[in-house]
């Protein structure tokens, strides 16, 4: 059998025909019988292959008595298809561009079906999440993780949240990789926000009183294109998912993250005593630093983020980690974190 392949498969090479390919590169002048005897296909199977690599400029026939297949040189041949395909690309991108305002115009009436706006650029993205905001009258929904389109701050947040919109937001650990992100939860915690947290989320968005909502097409940074929604299905969908999550979510509760006035663990300390964790566990059987360990845990935070957090070093942090996974027969630190969660020790 000849060698199976996929990797030209991206120039319109299929994997048999690349197969082929292999066999013919490997053995310049084969002939079809020979190709037939190696491969045990048929020989009008392999003479079609033959067609098509030829066509690609893969391989080329040589003349004679019994006509022999001889490869191409395959960096010139490859390339050339590369060169080819990039102009379709290049071709597919423009009507995309010619499409996409087709569809800016036809959809300025939402009509029966909704409204779908695609949202180019990531100064567009951040003006209509500033603008449903500003526009919103009961509730926000987030999905919060980065990827961020211009920055992390939402400064309209704290004074909605005094006006009565109610704010509900499912994190993901890495929101919290930023400098600050700590704090700035905290604070629009206590300013009404109901945060919980997820070990991950599918994508970003933010629905605005469960009729529009806006969100990015991809999750590759720059995040250079979004959609807008607007009452449609599709939101309602969305708005199902969030609800569902959140149920699933964790309560993100930074009372725990950090004590006030209480000083950092020196960076070489061995970690003290942990107290046994008894079957019917309460807050007491815990001190106050492995109570914020257990709340960042529950977070879903990384070890760097947490040791930063409590001012100790990551060696002396994994020891305790270790320690808490063994007391709470636990395999993973968010599922200590949320065991310790569901328990009421944090």
């Amino acid at each position: 059998m000849l060698e199976d392949g996929r990797a030209l498969e991206v120039v319109g090479i299929s994997a048999f025909d690349e197969r082929i390919y292999r066999g013919v590169l490997a053995c310049p002048g084969i002939t079809v019988q020979e190709l037939v005897m190696r491969s045990g296909e048929s020989a009008g199977r392999i003479q079609s292959s033959l067609s098509r690599l030829r066509a690609k400029g893969l391989v080329s026939r040589l003349w004679g008595r019994s006509p022999r297949w001889t490869a191409t040189n395959p960096g010139t041949a490859i390339r050339s298809l590369v060169r080819g395909l990039q102009s379709e690309l290049e071709r597919l991108t423009d009507t995309a561009d010619e499409l996409e305002a087709a569809f800016r115009t036809v959809g300025q009436d939402p009509g029966e079906g909704g409204q779908f706006e695609v949202l180019a650029g990531p100064e567009e993205q951040a003006r209509w999440y500033v603008r449903l905001q500003q526009e919103a009258k009961e509730e926000v929904l987030t999905f919060d993780r980065p990827p961020y389109v211009l920055d992390y701050h939402n400064p309209l947040q704290t004074g909605l949240l005094r006006n009565g919109v109610r704010y509900r937001t499912i994190y993901t650990p890495g929101a919290f990789d930023h400098a600050g992100a700590f704090d700035e939860v905290g604070s629009l915690i206590k300013a009404g926000e109901e945060a919980r947290i997820l070990p991950e989320l599918p994508f970003k968005m933010a629905i605005v009183d469960r009729w529009r909502a806006v969100m990015p097409l991809h999750m590759d940074p720059p995040l250079t294109r979004g959609v807008l929604i607007q009452g449609s299905t599709m939101v309602v969908a969305l708005v199902e998912l969030f609800e569902r999550l959140w149920r699933e979510a964790l309560p993100v509760r930074p009372e725990l993250w950090r004590e006030p006035g209480s000083a950092p663990e020196p960076a070489g300390e061995e970690p003290g005593p942990l107290e046994p964790v008894g079957e019917t566990p309460g807050a007491a059987g815990l001190g106050a630093e492995d109570r914020r360990l257990l709340a960042l845990l529950a977070a879903g935070l990384k070890d760097d983020a947490i040791a930063r957090q409590l001012g100790t070093s990551p060696r002396s942090l994994r020891r305790r980690l270790r320690h808490l996974l063994d007391e709470l027969n636990a395999e993973t630190r968010f599922q200590a974190g949320a065991q310790a969660s569901r328990r009421g020790l944090v």
